[in-house]
């Protein structure tokens, strides 16, 4: 009974520790954001784009085709096709150095008679922090069509690929 329990604990850690590196499937709120965009580049073929914030280049492919299967659906097609596709990783990272320079203590000690004071130098402060931005871009050129996708392997099936790749989001 204890490994039984044991096991279902381990696969329920498993599920919700996938669950939580997951990017959120959802639109860019502006050009540099997570998420997907799209531009429509005549009435049937778009442009559709999705940005992650890790280096997880077929993540991002991945939540690109369900977008396009998404836009396809959306505008009443039944599948499409991708006529070029690009990809890039971009990492960057910024330095801050910070300097607080040497500000110096006047100690004062008093005795009976008389005060002395000091004059104590304290070394300036400085410290430098470093911020590292990973991700992923990837833009699929996409055309919509009403064809049947057994036709050609270059056709997808928008209700399909849309299925398939919704389900991920529901596990």
């Amino acid at each position: 009974m204890s490994n039984k329990l044991t096991a279902i604990l381990l696969a329920a850690g498993i599920a919700l520790s996938a669950c939580a590196s997951a990017p959120d499937y959802t639109e860019a709120r502006n050009d540099r954001s997570s998420g997907y965009s799209e531009t429509q580049l005549e009435t049937d073929r778009y442009l559709v784009r999705y940005r992650v914030r890790n280096d997880e280049l077929e993540e991002a492919r991945t939540l690109a085709l369900r977008r396009a299967a998404e836009l396809t659906l959306l505008n009443g097609y039944q599948t499409f096709e991708i006529v070029s596709q690009i990809g890039t990783r971009d990492r960057d990272s910024d330095t801050f150095h910070s300097a607080y320079p040497a500000a110096p203590v006047v100690a004062q000690r008093c005795g009976l008679l008389s005060c002395q004071s000091t004059v104590i130098h304290q070394p300036g402060i400085t410290s430098t922090t470093r911020f590292e931005r990973e991700e992923s871009l990837v833009e699929l050129d996409i055309v919509m069509s009403d064809k049947d996708a057994r036709v050609s392997p270059s056709l997808y099936d928008a209700s399909e690929v849309y299925a398939s790749l919704s389900e991920d989001d529901s596990q």
